[in-house]
Order: structure tokens, then C-alpha cells, then sequence
């Protein structure tokens, strides 16, 4: 320490008379400090309690963060930081350049650092003072342990509450999971009953089932829109055709209510459940169950498809080896096994559609689904003509043609019925059926259902060899009088088709004609005289008649 002066002789004994007055306040501030410890009150106390002791300032506060020392209060400086890590906890004089300042450590439990004070005077203390000031060190230490002690337990009471909390919400969940788990357990038992029983039903069953669990309406349709099995639970519409919804607006929920919901196995779609559900207020139950009856139905779909294509594929050779001629012994043994009944009168059809399904229905399975609806029996075949079918005489045919078309979303479809009769008459019957179609489409309306018994005498007009046969017959009969027409831009074919179709009758030809009789006289004559043929003749009559009704046919499918 450095010597001083006289007069600061003085002043330094009158700061010790003053440090030695106030040591009962040193204590008094220890006890205060440990009141109500906190690091800032203990560290005013103590700042105030060493200006009391010896009127020094207190320029740098420091506290202790994982065993270095941080800025507490006080002036940024650099210099002073490196000189107190240098003290190392030790307390002691500080390197300085006119004034005095001394490194006063706090010590904590284990003795490890919990803060420090850097005091500075004008003048060094005397030893009396600096005991005092040293003596402040001890109850320092004790409230920022104290304080220290607060906020740790502090923050454990706060952990506490923060477990007890997060344990009341975990205990919630738990209990909410459990809930749920009972309720999806239920979902399950239910959805399992329903298909105990291996009734072959198994598929209405999982919907009536899905409706009770959900109280909504419910349907399942198959993946061409059919409607295989509705539960209807509330005011829900009749569905319409759900897939075809999804294909064309799959982002937009239906306008009817209805919520339709693909069911696939794999990459394919086998089916369609919709849940009438207008308000979409679907609860995390009612989305579980349709998830698990979806998945099941799948299930079950899948497994009446692998049936039917074992079905359709024997049903697929029996009906070609039929319309081609078979044994019938074989035929009816073959039939019986595919729960189809040969015994009775049948009929061929041919199905065939000008243009590929927009939705990539394929025809064949459009026309089975169609007929099933009906609940028309039938063996079905792919041909490269279109689609063949075996039915039952008995069967009504007036909607398949306004099924198909909606199933296909196009009416360019023609559909040809052959002549009923045993089976061993199939053959005939699908060659009727395969001329039916062809008269149709080449008729003015080539769209609809041609019955090949209702054509009468348009089954001439058998267009297999391209019209020659038929191009043949025309010339020989009305050769020259179409000549005539095309060249002088007479009717003369147009006359005589009336006076045929009235029986001979000159009146009523005349009158059809707005024509006097003797203007259909005469052209009468030149008819007899261009074609060569005898107008009173029954054979040559007939022939006209055949060749004229014709020639309107043909001119009239003319597109």
C-alpha cells in the first residue's frame, strides 16, 4: 500500500471513526438482506452498505454464469472485466491509475464464486475499513445464495406445476384415447358382425351396418354406378351415379349432399360408398367407421369380382361355342353349372357402340352390369363386332339401350335382337342379330335397337357382300327408270311406289300424286315401256313393289 500524507492522515482517521459507527449497520444490512433475498435487493443492500462503510462507489457489479463472471451493472469496460477474471475469486487490490479499487468476491455453497463488486476510493482505506469491507463479503454471499436457493426453488415449484399440468392434460388424452379406442373397438365388432354371417349378403349387411353406426343414409354402388345396396336413414335423395360424380368434378363435393368416397384395392377402383351428409358434420367416429366398412367391403367386392370373372369367362365360352352350333347335351351341362337355364327360348343379342366410354368403361362389362340390373340372365362374350349376349326370350329389353347409353355417356350405340327360338336356333338368331345391327346402321337412324323380327322387308337389305347383291337386284328392276329420273328430273320410280303401295288403285294413286288420273296414265305407260315389265303381271308386280321399297329404304339411310 502506498504511504500517505498529512492531511490525508485526517480524512482517513475520520473515515475509520465513521467505518467503526456503522459496523453495527454492516450487520444490520446482512440481516436485512436475508429478509427477502433476491440478487438485486441483496446486491443494493450490499452496495449501500459499503458506500456507509466507506463512502466508496461500487462502478462494476458482477454475478457468477456457469463459473464466469458476467456483467451485472456498471459501465462497459473491457479492462476491468480482464482484471477481475484475472483475481480468479480472489479477492484483492485491482491494478488502477489514480483512485484505489479493490476486487470484493461473493463466494456460494462448495465455495463457488457467486458474484463480485469492484469498490473504488480516492484514497486506499485504512485496515479497519477494509475488514469492514470484507466483513461485507460473508452476509453478501448468504443472501445471493439465499436468493439463488428462492429461484431455484422457485423454479421447481414452476416445474412441478408445469408437470402437474402436462400430467392432468396426458391423463385427458389418455382418457380420451381411451374413449376413442373403446368406440373404434365397437366400430369394429359391429362392422364384423355384420359380415359373420356368410350369407353371400355380406355387402348390404356392412351398409346397414355403416348407416346404424353413423345415423346417415348410406350407398354402395359398384364402380360403374350401379347401385348395389341404399340404407336410407334420413330425407336423402335417391343417388345418382357417384362415380361418374367424382370423375367429373373430383375436387367438389356433391350438390345433393351426398359425400361419395372411392373404395380401391390396389390402383383399381372397385366400388363407391357415399354418406349423405349435406352439412358436412362427419365426427372422427363416422370417418373411422367409413375407413374400416370401406376397406371390408373392399374385401367383399373384390371377392364377388374373382367370381365373376371365373362366371364371365366360362359363360364367355359357352356363348360363342352356342351361337356357332355345340352339343346341346354338353351345352345344358355347361349352362347348369353357370346357373343358366338353355332349356327355354332364347334370343342372341349384339351390342355394339360407335365410340370409346369417356370414362374408360369397358362395353362388355357395361352390358353385364345393365342386364344384371335388369335382372335379365345372360352369358355374355367379347367379339370383335361388339359384345355378344344370350338371354331369355321372356326377358324385357325396352331399357337397355337408355341404361347403356347413361353408362357410356353416349347414345351412338346400336343394339341388335335376334329371332327367339331353342338354343339349338342360336346361330340363326345371332346371324339375325348381326344383320339387325347392320340394316341399323345404315338406315337414317343408325342409333337404337333393331329387333331382326320387326324388320320385315328391310332384312333384304343385307349389306355383307357392300351392297352388291342388293346394287344388282335395283338395276335389274329399276334400271332404267332411275336413268330416266336422273336425266330428266322425272319421278317415275317415285310414281309407281305410290301406285304400288295403293294397291293398283288409280284414285288414290292420283290423289297421293295430286295428279289427274290421266297424267298418272300416262306416266304408268312410260313405265311399262322403259322398264319392260308388265304392271299387271303378280310376279313382276312383287318384284317392282321389293325393288321400290328398297331404294326409299336406301335413300333414306343415306347420311
Amino acid at each position: 500500500m502506498c504511504a500517505l500524507s498529512d492531511p490525508d492522515l485526517v480524512v482517513q482517521a475520520d473515515l475509520d471513526a465513521k467505518a467503526r459507527s456503522d459496523l453495527y449497520g454492516l450487520f444490520r444490512a446482512g440481516s436485512r438482506a436475508s429478509e427477502q433475498p433476491t440478487i438485486r435487493r441483496t446486491f443494493r443492500l450490499a452496495t449501500a452498505a459499503a458506500r456507509a462503510i466507506s463512502g466508496c462507489t461500487v462502478p462494476a457489479v458482477y454475478t457468477a454464469e456457469r463459473g464466469r463472471l458476467v456483467r451485472y451493472s456498471g459501465r462497459a469496460n473491457r479492462r476491468l472485466d480482464e482484471l477481475m477474471e484475472a483475481r480468479a475469486g480472489t479477492s484483492g487490490e485491482l491494478e488502477s491509475g489514480r483512485a484505489w479499487q479493490y476486487a470484493l468476491f461473493f463466494r456460494g455453497a462448495g465455495e463457488t464464486i457467486a458474484g463480485a463488486f469492484v469498490l473504488r476510493l480516492t484514497v486506499e482505506p485504512s485496515s479497519e475499513t477494509l475488514v469492514l469491507l470484507s466483513s461485507l463479503a460473508e452476509p453478501t454471499s448468504a443472501g445471493l445464495a439465499m436468493a439463488e436457493l428462492i429461484v431455484r426453488q422457485r423454479r421447481q415449484v414452476h416445474e412441478l406445476r408445469e408437470l402437474g399440468l402436462a400430467q392432468v392434460q396426458l391423463n385427458r388424452t389418455l382418457a380420451a384415447n381411451i374413449l376413442r379406442f373403446d368406440s373404434h373397438q365397437r366400430i369394429r365388432d359391429t362392422l364384423i358382425a355384420a359380415v359373420g354371417a356368410r350369407d353371400g349378403d355380406g355387402e348390404s349387411r356392412l351398409v346397414a351396418a355403416l348407416s346404424g353406426l353413423t345415423r346417415r343414409s348410406v350407398v354402395l354402388q359398384d364402380s360403374l354406378g350401379h347401385q348395389r345396396a341404399f340404407v336410407r336413414a334420413d330425407d336423402a335423395p335417391v343417388p345418382s351415379n357417384l362415380r361418374a360424380l367424382i370423375l367429373r368434378h373430383p375436387a367438389r363435393p356433391s350438390p345433393t349432399g351426398w359425400r361419395p368416397m372411392e373404395i380401391r384395392s390396389g390402383e383399381e377402383t372397385v366400388g363407391v360408398i357415399g354418406l349423405y351428409d349435406p352439412d358436412d358434420d362427419r365426427t372422427d367416429d363416422d370417418r373411422f367407421a367409413v375407413e374400416h366398412a370401406m376397406a371390408m367391403i373392399a374385401v367383399e367386392l373384390v371377392h364377388h369380382r374373382s367370381i365373376a370373372q371365373v362366371e364371365i369367362r366360362l359363360g364367355r365360352n359357352l356363348a360363342d361355342d352356342l351361337v356357332v352350333g355345340t352339343d346341346v347335351v354338353d351345352a345344358l351341362a355347361r349352362a347348369e353349372m353357370l346357373r343358366f337355364d338353355l332349356g327355354g327360348s332364347l334370343r342372341a343379342l349384339l351390342v355394339s357402340w360407335e365410340h370409346t366410354s369417356p370414362n374408360g368403361i369397358d362395353l362388355g362389362a357395361a352390358v353385364g352390369h345393365a342386364l344384371s340390373a335388369m335382372r335379365v340372365p345372360t352369358l355374355i362374350s367379347r367379339r370383335p363386332d361388339g359384345v355378344l349376349a344370350i338371354v331369355a326370350d321372356r326377358s324385357d329389353l325396352s331399357t337397355l339401350y337408355g341404361r347403356l347409353s347413361s353408362t357410356m355417356f353416349s347414345a351412338r350405340g346400336t343394339i341388335g335382337v335376334g329371332s327367339a327360338g331353342p338354343v339349338e336356333d342360336l346361330p340363326r338368331s345371332f346371324a339375325g342379330a348381326g344383320r339387325a345391327v347392320k340394316i341399323r346402321i345404315g338406315s337414317r337412324r343408325p342409333y337404337g335397337v333393331s329387333d331382326y323380327d320387326r324388320l320385315g322387308i328391310l332384312r333384304i337389305l343385307d349389306m355383307s357382300d357392300d351392297g352388291a347383291e342388293l346394287a344388282g337386284y335395283l338395276d335389274e328392276w329399276l334400271g332404267p327408270l332411275l336413268a330416266h329420273d336422273r336425266e330428266h328430273h322425272s319421278d317415275l320410280v317415285h310414281t309407281l311406289a305410290l301406285y304400288l303401295d295403293s294397291g293398283g288403285n288409280y284414285d288414290r294413286a292420283a290423289d297421293a300424286l295430286t295428279i289427274h288420273r290421266s297424267t298418272l296414265r300416262y306416266r304408268l305407260g312410260r313405265i311399262r315401256e322403259l322398264s319392260g315389265r308388265d304392271l299387271t303381271d303378280p310376279e313382276h308386280r312383287l318384284n317392282l313393289h321389293i325393288a321400290v321399297r328398297a331404294q326409299a329404304a336406301l335413300r333414306g339411310g343415306r347420311r
